[in-house]
């Protein structure tokens, strides 16, 4: 009964998260930047303390959060102008 709880409040608690995510990613430019970096490292944050309570769902939840961190991350380090390319030659262009 305990776990069903949990996973209620759960539930919700993941649409909220991925609405925030798809929100952030779907910014453009600095602000899309600015807002993946912090996102990323709040949800890295919630789902390494959603590891320590140690329960399935909780564990899971934690898992889906720190995924979602690390994209976040991924996507708040891309480059903002992307025209120069690092392992483009000279003779290339």
């Amino acid at each position: 009964m305990h776990t069903f709880i949990e996973s209620m409040i759960i539930l919700p608690l993941l649409v909220g998260c991925f609405q925030l995510y798809t929100f952030s990613v779907n910014s453009e430019g600095e602000e899309k930047q600015g807002r993946c970096q912090k996102l990323g490292i709040a949800f890295m944050t919630c789902g390494i303390m959603a590891l320590v309570f140690k329960t399935i769902p909780l564990v899971v939840f934690g898992f889906i959060l720190i995924m979602f961190g690390f994209r976040l991350l991924a996507k708040g380090l891309d480059r903002l102008d992307k025209s120069v390319f690092i392992d483009q030659c000279e003779e290339d262009k």
